[in-house]
């Protein structure tokens, strides 16, 4: 498993860092406005098309599997992410950037699917969730060094030195990918995104339309569909919020809050590697709390956690989006990017806990893609609503969506146990 988690970290600093450097570094990149686009779409466009490309990527890495076994797609991935990573050191203008954008979200739909296969080939009942705790450990390494150190060089050496050193990183994981186990791949396990044919054929337009929000799910539980869907909703809304939005637009908004340099605490700091250094909390957050949030859910229970969490998530989105001293809303960005580490966690936990074992594949594979959704639309709508109505509003239609969700799920599981 080692051989799998520390490729992944390697190349996806990349990856990490570009949702820094880029927002604050739009002239080093060439973009501007063209084609009757503002740079400001580009820019959203170009940090969501890896995960709008997941939403059919993950079906081509299934197929990918199947065919090829394990090992070859893996290394092909792990390859394929290094060399997006060195593109992000020299590209000029829109095309190649987006090209190698949406490159990267194929590579990664493989690299997490390629880690989901080998906890389940590779562990027992007993160990798949520490494995894949791993996995999820291991990437946030990745993505806490791209945003610290990988952002300080960048303040310092500039972007194109900052890329290129990560993507040496690349090539460190290439060849520890090679080391990667080699397995068929069960076709059972590599189709979780897949919907049966001839159960749409039977169903109604009702059916199908619950078949693409939750996936098909056996007769006997359809009466969770609700469950699923108020679930899949709040984590798009989750992951539209911290995934997408905040970190989106953190570096021009903490620019157009300081201008080059902030003074934070008598400090003076770099735009980037403050910025760098707020979002590496998230990361850190990931690292080292999913674990212990994963305990207080299990203990605590799924549906306190997280309306405890969405709760203190929306606390802090509004007072990012109201507050008009700098210090207050500079306060206020970590409680939210740590608070949705706890709601990311919780919020899988249910999400697992909510199907039976026979529909837990495909409904989570469901879930996936509404957290792929909200984590490709926060970015392009923060930087458009940002252009049009200022930073902070951004902050405010994010809690508007995170209102409708917690609500949703309140009402969804208000007669469930507490687990769920």
């Amino acid at each position: 498993m080692t051989a799998v988690v520390l490729p992944t970290t390697a190349v996806i600093m990349g990856d990490s860092l570009i949702y820094i450097v880029l927002p604050a570094s739009i002239s080093d990149f060439g973009l501007e406005s063209s084609f009757g686009v503002s740079a400001a779409v580009w820019i959203g466009l170009a940090l969501s098309i890896n995960r709008l490309i997941r939403l059919v990527g993950n079906s081509l890495a299934a197929a990918s599997f199947n065919r090829f076994g394990f090992k070859t797609p893996f290394v092909m991935a792990v390859l394929l992410g290094g060399l997006t990573t060195l593109t992000y050191a020299f590209s000029r203008g829109a095309a190649l950037l987006l090209v190698a954008r949406a490159l990267w979200g194929i590579s990664y739909s493989h690299l997490r699917l390629g880690a989901y296969l080998a906890a389940y080939e590779i562990g027992d009942p007993g160990s798949r969730g520490r494995l894949l705790g791993f996995f999820n450990a291991g990437q946030r390494t990745g993505s806490f060094i791209a945003v610290t150190a990988g952002a300080a060089i960048a303040d310092a050496a500039g972007r194109d030195v900052a890329f290129t050193v990560l993507a040496a990183f690349g090539v460190i994981g290439v060849l520890i990918a090679l080391t990667a186990p080699s397995f068929s791949v069960r076709k059972n396990a590599a189709e979780p995104a897949m919907s049966r044919p001839e159960a749409d054929t039977r169903s109604g337009m009702s059916e199908r339309a619950w078949a693409v929000l939750v996936s098909p799910l056996p007769d006997g539980v359809r009466e969770i569909r609700r469950r699923l869907l108020a679930i899949n909703y709040l984590r798009f809304a989750t992951a539209f919020a911290a995934n997408g939005l905040v970190i989106a637009t953190i570096s021009p908004f903490l620019a157009d809050l300081y201008g080059e340099k902030a003074t934070v605490f008598g400090v003076s700091i770099g735009i980037v590697t403050l910025a760098g250094l707020l979002v590496g909390i998230r990361w850190f957050g990931d690292l080292a709390l999913s674990v212990p949030m994963g305990h207080l859910s299990d203990t605590w229970g799924r549906r306190r956690t997280v309306l405890t969490g969405s709760a203190l998530t929306l606390a802090a989105l509004i007072v990012v989006g109201l507050a008009t001293q700098v210090v207050v809303i500079v306060a206020a960005l970590p409680l939210l990017l740590v608070t949705g580490s706890l709601l990311a966690v919780a919020l899988d936990a249910s999400a697992g806990d909510a199907v039976p074992d026979e529909a837990r594949a495909g409904s989570m594979a469901r879930y996936a893609t509404w957290l792929d959704m909200g984590s490709a639309l926060g970015p392009i709508a923060g930087l458009l609503i940002a252009d049009a109505y200022g930073f902070q509003a951004g902050f405010l239609v994010a809690s508007a969506l995170l209102i409708t969700g917690v609500t949703g799920y309140g009402l969804a599981t208000r007669k469930q146990p507490v687990r769920a």
